[in-house]
């Protein structure tokens, strides 16, 4: 597996391999979640068949800086986090995590907010594990999205991140942490995304995206950003608008219409990732997470991003988030 220190490569996929087929070492080898199973298991069955069936490309990611940079927030707040969160009973922890949504069309809100950097809306689309309570020394967040913005190009990305809260390094605080772009695998508003995060037994982080629309699938291993607290504490499904590196203040939520968050599922285990564990779903007493941001004229507080849960016509539960526009 080509490698830096931070992540490192798998196998590309031949075409016309048969994944549907494929023992767990060739999955292993190509940087496929494991099969679920079908009976036990029947609706991450049908999102893991889906993400590894025709159409499906597989390529090495290529990785780059976005410039200017964007900071992913740590911090779960009504300030940045909009969507669902849930966490396992101790001692289980997640080692799964999937997710699927449609890129959302962006523009400019109808009225500019307040306390931001500039008039400058961005927001990112996310599954992530842990990072909830920011705050807690060596806490850590491993996320993977899409990236949406009107006045920049492009104006549609992918991108991850495996953020940690390393401030007591040293005493002396740490270096911004900017998000990475996939910069190989484009996008535009209306495709279809499946993402997720597997943890593997050496504690590293299988990620991986596919955009369903085009075939294009990209994964690979990143390793834990130093010494981190175990993963698994819960998971999130968010729509976020992210912070600016210099100022430290947050980019205002572009208007997005709404985002259909599917497959909001993730297994726990209490033994490790190859541990039979139980799959849960935002059934399992859910947090839903409304942002808000300020505004003028006259100064108020508004839950620009609202979570909603969704009940699926074959019973699962999914979450919806919807942005309200500050002058409704």
């Amino acid at each position: 597996m080509p490698e830096n220190d931070s992540y490192g490569f798998y196998e590309v996929v031949p075409i016309g391999f048969n994944l549907l087929d494929a023992t767990p070492d060739k999955l292993d080898l190509y940087g496929i979640p494991q099969k679920p199973d079908s009976a036990a298991e029947p609706r991450l069955f049908e999102f893991w068949k889906r993400l590894v069936s025709s159409p499906f490309t597989a390529r090495r990611p290529t990785f780059s800086t976005i410039d200017p940079p964007l900071l992913g927030g740590p911090l779960q707040s009504l300030m940045n986090w909009s969507g669902a969160l849930i966490a396992p009973s101790a001692p289980e922890r997640i080692v799964f995590a999937a997710a699927g949504w449609n890129a959302p069309k962006v523009s400019l809100p109808s009225a500019p907010a307040l306390f931001t950097p500039a008039n400058d809306p961005r927001s990112l689309l996310w599954v992530g594990l842990d990072g909830h309570n920011g705050a807690i020394a060596n806490i850590s967040l491993p996320q993977i999205g899409t990236g949406h913005w009107p006045n920049h190009k492009p104006q549609h990305f992918v991108w991850w991140e495996w953020w940690r809260n390393s401030a007591l390094d040293g005493g002396t605080g740490a270096p911004p942490q900017a998000i990475t772009l996939i910069d190989n695998l484009p996008i535009d508003a209306g495709d279809e995304i499946l993402a997720g995060l597997a943890v593997q037994v050496s504690g590293d982080v299988l990620f991986f995206i596919k955009n369903q629309s085009s075939g294009e699938f990209r994964s690979f291993l990143a390793r834990p950003p130093g010494a981190i607290l175990p993963l698994g504490s819960s998971v999130e499904w968010v729509v976020e608008r992210p912070t600016d590196p210099p100022s430290r203040k947050l980019f205002p939520l572009p208007a997005y219409g709404s985002v259909d968050f599917r497959y909001c599922l993730a297994r726990a285990t209490t033994n490790g990732p190859l541990a039979p564990g139980r799959l849960m779903t935002l059934d399992d007493k859910a947090l839903m997470i409304h942002m808000r941001e300020a505004f003028a004229d006259p100064y108020r507080t508004v839950s620009v991003s609202t979570p909603e849960l969704r009940r699926n016509k074959d019973g699962s539960v999914d979450v919806t988030c919807t942005f309200n526009e500050p002058t409704n």
